[in-house]
């Protein structure tokens, strides 16, 4: 009997047979994530635990037999995070309960495979939120994968990145012994889970944008707020297309409204002008777009406090006629004005999949990485001169953005939410996967950070030596100390044994600055 054979019946005596499976069908519907930019790769065996202690007893069993493991929770990802050639692919979806809402206490605790839908629809029903409302790829995606990928999202602008709302993590390490290890005050057995520092080193971070490759997230120990009922949007497109300008509003914004704003919105011209393109409801008019549009959410609890952010909103805004008022309805007649516009979920879940995949034929290699704002019009400029060097080596057809929106993060930094398409076509695969590491490595060498790192951008990193030899060294070491038999999450990182070298995937490219 081979070993994938005596693993299944182990494992089936763990979870019961209805939750295992090895079938052709389950395994191709597991095949990729929900862009095909990768090829289909097929898992060895299926498994869907329902508890912690299950997930341990899986993991004992695949230490046993050496059999790689690579965790998925919705499947959302675009960059080749949670598919698996051979081994065991792990569906975490049925751990998706609501444990506890400490009203008094804003915390909550929740299994990682909730969705960020079902999590915020019970959030709702209490007034509460985690301030973060869910990545872009939608409502769908689970809590484990927003921690797993330092995902940015609605809320994202005043809250910060769903590892800024947990307060610690429940985890099975990847070792032979399955360990259960519980982090944050969570880790002092006499605590509730309140709290992330100052119990023990903060060992969560660990956890934290692993892109599944230190441990298996089981629950999660979220911070909750009341959220705030009084919620508006406004909008101001610039009269001339100036990135310069685009920093220093977004400057002003954060230092001035601060408290006020939930999310900042800045897309780009070429990407209003395809949105004015594809608009079927067209205003007899054709509007005057000159620049970039920014979309600014506020929230408060008081109306007269609202009042204050509007007024100050405007006198930033307004000044010296860098900008004027704006209205979607100006290319859309379907889009509601600002001032009827109303916050709902729908919103939410909607909004950055229209950017994601502009067309079904077409697969997205996503680029979405951040920066500090002050260096918005240098990558701008960069993003440019990169894709008029290299013209020739993308696909026919192929749309190229810097960002489909920048997206205002805290502390002055933001996030470029950009890509290229290419056909879905075995023709165009290899030249758009070539091309796609290429450009990740320019965008990591011009300074951004990528925070959705899957294989295809943890593998470009590498390839870039953003790493120095030390980080490189420390981070197998605390991967080989969690995960001696190198079994969770394959191939990340360019991390295929923790003998190899990966000086040896050093890409060199040719200058384009």
């Amino acid at each position: 009997m081979s070993k994938i054979k005596e693993a299944y019946s182990e494992i089936e005596n763990v979870i019961g047979s209805d939750y295992i499976t090895d079938k052709d069908f389950m395994k191709a519907a597991y095949s990729r994530n929900v862009d095909p930019a990768f090829p289909d790769r097929w898992a060895d065996i299926i498994v869907r635990p329902e508890t912690t202690e299950e997930v341990s007893g899986i993991v004992k069993i695949a230490n046993k037999y050496k059999i790689p493991i690579v965790p998925r929770g919705g499947g959302a990802d675009l960059v080749g995070g949670s598919v698996s050639e051979g081994g065991i692919l792990l569906d975490l979806t049925r751990m998706n309960k609501i444990i506890e809402i400490n009203e008094k206490d804003y915390y909550i605790v929740v299994e990682c495979g909730i969705t960020w839908g079902e999590l915020d629809s019970k959030l709702a029903e209490k007034g509460l939120t985690t301030g973060f409302l869910g990545p872009g790829s939608g409502f769908s995606a689970t809590v484990g994968g927003g921690l797993s990928n330092s995902t940015a999202g609605f809320g994202s602008t005043k809250y910060g990145l769903v590892p800024d709302i947990c307060l610690g993590v429940e985890v099975v390490l990847p070792n032979p012994e399955g360990t259960i290890l519980r982090t944050g005050s969570a880790a002092n057995k006499y605590a509730k889970p309140f709290c992330r520092y100052g119990v023990a080193p903060d060992f969560t971070g660990l956890f934290m944008g692993d892109v599944g490759t230190m441990g298996i997230k089981t629950k999660a120990f979220l911070r909750i707020v009341k959220d705030p009922p009084i919620k508006t949007m406004r909008c101001y497109i610039l009269n001339k297309n100036d990135y310069s300008k685009v920093y220093e509003l977004l400057y002003e914004i954060q230092s001035e409204v601060a408290d006020g704003l939930h999310d900042v919105i800045v897309v780009p011209l070429p990407v209003v002008k395809m949105k004015s393109g594809i608009a079927k409801n067209k205003p007899a008019t054709r509007a005057k777009i000159r620049g970039s549009v920014f979309q600014i959410g506020l929230e408060t609890h008081d109306q007269r406090i609202m009042d204050v952010y509007l007024e100050k909103l405007n006198e930033i805004m307004l000044k010296d006629n860098v900008c004027r008022p704006f209205e979607w309805q100006e290319i859309d007649l379907d889009e509601p004005l600002s001032t009827e516009w109303n916050f709902d979920y729908k919103f939410a879940f909607t909004y950055f999949n229209q950017y994601i995949s502009v067309a079904p034929p077409k697969i997205s290699c996503t680029t979405c990485h951040k920066i500090p704002i002050s260096y918005i019009p240098d990558a701008e400029q960069l993003s440019g001169k990169f894709d008029a060097k290299f013209r020739g080596e993308f696909p026919p057809g192929s749309i190229s953005l810097f960002a489909t929106v920048i997206y205002l993060l805290p502390n002055g930094h933001c996030v470029f939410v950009g890509g290229f398409n290419a056909d879905n076509s075995d023709e165009q695969h290899d030249i758009a996967m070539k091309l796609w590491h290429k450009k990740l490595r320019a965008q990591t060498q011009y300074g951004g950070a990528h925070y959705w790192l899957g294989e295809a951008i943890s593998q470009s990193i590498v390839e870039a030596g953003a790493y120095t030899p030390e980080f490189s060294q420390f981070f197998k070491d605390m991967k080989k100390t969690v995960d001696p038999n190198f079994l969770l999450s394959p191939k990340k990182f360019h991390m295929y044994s923790y003998e190899d070298d990966i000086s040896k995937h050093l890409v060199e490219d040719e200058p384009y600055k």
